[in-house]
């Protein structure tokens, strides 16, 4: 196979992984039999303070079957910032691999079958991971498009609910262990909260938020994390409300909207219609970043304040909470 040792070994073989600004990890030496191994401290992440449904080890856990992961065998001395190319003319070691779970305790990723690094010193194994896993395919809403002699392309869709992260590649050999991998979210996300001030909506609940026109769909370069153009823009993306919501938030407690939306990133306004039972629909309400910012930045969450004011405008500003805290945003539509 390429000169890359496949066998059966009676040892669990794992590989872990690191959350963002993960700083900390401890390296297991290599077995004799050369499988790949690396441990992760838990209690590292115990202070990330991320918004998504995968922040920190338990929530990786939580999608631990849908990982993927690819492990190309490079001599290049320059590997881990170049985009290699000869290499991906045939099947990978490990050849998009679906994790089939994650240990929510050390953060090792587990799968099917066993892989061994090459037998020759000068060879070594470059990785690229990716969340959520698709299969290999010429098309579809989710699929990897995987050419010989590039790197591999994922192609998405989302709904709104989906969460797409990249890890920044990593090298391992025989000699040297990979180091901690670390899962960078490409999206930019958004959560929202409601305020009544004038209590002019009691009694009044919201039905529907659904984005005008959001772009859907894109594709992600396994290797350089780059994304590309997107496209299918959509009405029906929607923040997840599991059931219409009473209108109750105030100054001092605003209301906080369970879930969260994932767009196109580099955005400079999203566009969002509220919809309610009792007052009709606010199409048109505009939400941009401020605070210096001027765009949705990838991997930053922003809490949407929705504030209510009779009939003649809702005030939205958007504040930045981490995935990474930095910056305000605000803006009010008429």
């Amino acid at each position: 196979m390429n000169g890359i040792y496949k066998g059966m070994y009676s040892a669990v073989r794992a590989m872990a992984v690191c959350l963002l600004f993960c700083a900390c990890s401890e390296r297991e030496p290599l077995l004799p039999d050369g499988l790949i191994r690396l441990g992760a401290r838990p209690e590292s992440h115990a202070r990330t303070l991320t918004r998504t449904s995968v922040n920190d080890l338990a929530g990786l856990a939580a999608v631990g079957d849908r990982v993927g992961v690819y492990g190309v065998v490079t001599e290049r001395a320059d590997a881990l910032y170049a985009t290699l190319t000869t290499e991906w003319e045939t099947a990978p070691l490990m050849n998009n691999v679906r994790t089939t779970r994650i240990d929510a305790a050390t953060g090792m990723l587990f799968w099917d079958g066993d892989y061994a690094y090459p037998a020759d010193d000068g060879r070594k194994v470059k990785f690229c991971v990716y969340h959520p896993y698709a299969p290999v395919d010429a098309g579809g809403d989710n699929y990897v498009e995987a050419a010989a002699g590039r790197s591999p392309v994922l192609h998405f869709k989302l709904t709104g609910e989906e969460d797409v992260m990249w890890v920044r590649p990593v090298l391992g050999s025989r000699k040297q262990p990979p180091s901690a991998l670390l899962f960078e979210h490409k999206l930019t996300q958004l959560r929202f909260r409601l305020i009544d001030d004038e209590g002019e909506f009691e009694g009044v609940r919201v039905t529907s938020l659904t984005f005008d026109e959001a772009n859907t769909a894109s594709t992600l370069n396994l290797e350089t994390g780059e994304l590309g153009g997107w496209s299918a823009p959509s009405d029906a993306v929607a923040f997840p409300l599991k059931a219409p919501v009473a209108i109750t938030g105030t100054v001092e407690t605003p209301q906080v909207l369970a879930g969260e939306v994932m767009l196109q990133p580099e955005q400079p306004v999203f566009r969002l219609t509220l919809k309610t039972d009792g007052r009709g629909d606010y199409p048109g309400i505009e939400i941009r970043p401020s605070g210096g910012e001027t765009t949705f930045t990838a991997g930053r969450s922003y809490m949407v304040t929705l504030r209510f004011r009779g009939r003649t405008a809702v005030a939205v500003s958007a504040k930045v909470t981490p995935w990474m805290m930095d910056g305000y945003g605000e803006g009010i539509v008429e």
